[in-house]
């Protein structure tokens, strides 16, 4: 069983209102999938398994856009994303600040708190990828 870690987050509610929330994270490479364990939001516990920490975030982000609720973490800025590397060897729990035109050079942990106005959905991310590989030539 690998190990976890509490990360106390936040949550923009869909009435405005930013709510704490309880996370108990994988910290070290897992034979089985990376986890992040939602507790006590809603009166339930719901567990998201990917094969890495940023993809499990993307599940509980999606949970919680479902509800009308975004995570306000850097890992939901549209212009944060992993590398592969970063993946691979530490399960995406740090990712690149992306800018247009440029190669990425500021990691972040994607847990670190970002204010609401920016971050944004998990479609809207998935979109600023495409746009960022797209200004470097790829």
């Amino acid at each position: 069983m690998s190990k976890k870690e509490t990360v106390i987050s936040k949550a923009r509610l869909s009435d405005g209102a930013v709510k704490e929330l309880r996370l108990e994270v994988s910290v070290d490479v897992p034979r089985e999938l990376w986890q992040i364990q939602l507790n006590d939001f809603e009166e339930d516990v719901v567990c998201f398994r990917e094969t890495d920490l940023y993809k499990a975030m993307q599940a509980l982000r999606e949970y919680l856009e479902a509800k009308g609720c975004q995570l306000l973490c850097a890992g939901a800025r549209p212009d944060v994303a992993p590398s592969g590397m970063s993946r691979s060897m530490g399960g995406g729990r740090e990712a690149y600040v992306m800018h247009l035109g440029k190669q990425a050079t500021e990691l972040i942990d994607i847990f670190a708190y970002a204010a609401p106005a920016v971050v944004g959905t998990v479609q809207e991310q998935r979109e600023y990828f495409q746009a960022w590989i797209a200004s470097l030539g790829a």
